[in-house]
This record gives structure tokens, sequence and C-alpha cells, in this order.
């Protein structure tokens, strides 16, 4: 019965993130979405170094910066019993603009992981540098 309620609070606590309402953009700032697709959880993890607060976006002064995620996916067919691949990727755009909004989307099929960073009226601006995977990412 304790391991039930222990599972569950640490449950509550781990989901709490993902139902906590977005902060407002600050239009001074670059606003930057972490868009995730079926199958595939593609969360923040550095701004140029430094861990991020909330893994679903980075916000963001203009110029350039490195914006680092991870993104976790079902490869399927593995035959080891884990099919969950788990890669890092980063992105380096020179030219963030205040007020503006960005994307990243990520790609992963089979070993083949790709990602890009997005304009607000969906223009691919660049895409990701080698992304590097494995079970320490």
């Amino acid at each position: 019965m304790l391991l039930k309620i222990i599972s569950g609070a640490a449950l509550l606590v781990t989901c709490s993130a993902c139902a906590a309402p977005l902060p407002g953009h600050d239009l001074d700032m670059a606003w930057i979405d972490v868009q995730s697709q079926a199958g595939h959880r593609l969360l923040a993890q550095r701004m140029d170094g430094a861990k991020v607060n909330d893994a679903r976006y980075f916000q963001v002064s203009p110029g350039e910066h490195e914006l680092q995620m991870r993104l976790t996916y079902d490869r399927g067919g593995s035959t080891t019993g884990d099919s969950q691949r788990r890669c890092r990727v980063n992105i380096t755009y020179a030219d963030y603009q205040a007020g503006q909004r960005y994307s990243i989307r990520a790609l992963a099929k089979g070993w083949t992981v790709r990602a890009w960073l997005y304009s607000s009226d969906g223009q691919r601006l660049i895409e990701s540098k080698p992304i590097r995977c494995g079970s320490q990412y």
C-alpha cells in the first residue's frame, strides 16, 4: 500500500510540470516551442550550457544561442528488450529575434534522427548539428 502511495506521489510530481500553464511570452525575448510528435518525447534540456526550468519551451534573448534537447522514441524491432532510444539534439542559431516565435521539431525513424528549427510562418531555418544517441542521453 505504501509503495502505491509513493508511486502515485512521484507520478503526480512528474506530471505537474506538464499540466502547469505556460508563462506569458516576454516580447523582448524570442520564444521557442519544443514540439513532440506521436511516439516521440522531445524535451528542452539546456540553453547555452545552463539547465532550463521547463522542458516545454525556451525563451531567449535576441542573438545567438545553443539549445539542447533530449529526444526519446520507440525505434521498434528491438530484440534486446529496450526499444526506447535516447538522443541529444543540439541546435545553434545566430539570429533569434525579440518578439518572434520559433519551433523545434524532430523526426526519428529506426536509427535515423533529424531535427529542425522553424520560424513562426513555418519556414525551415536550420537543421540540428549531428545528433548523438545512446543510453547516457
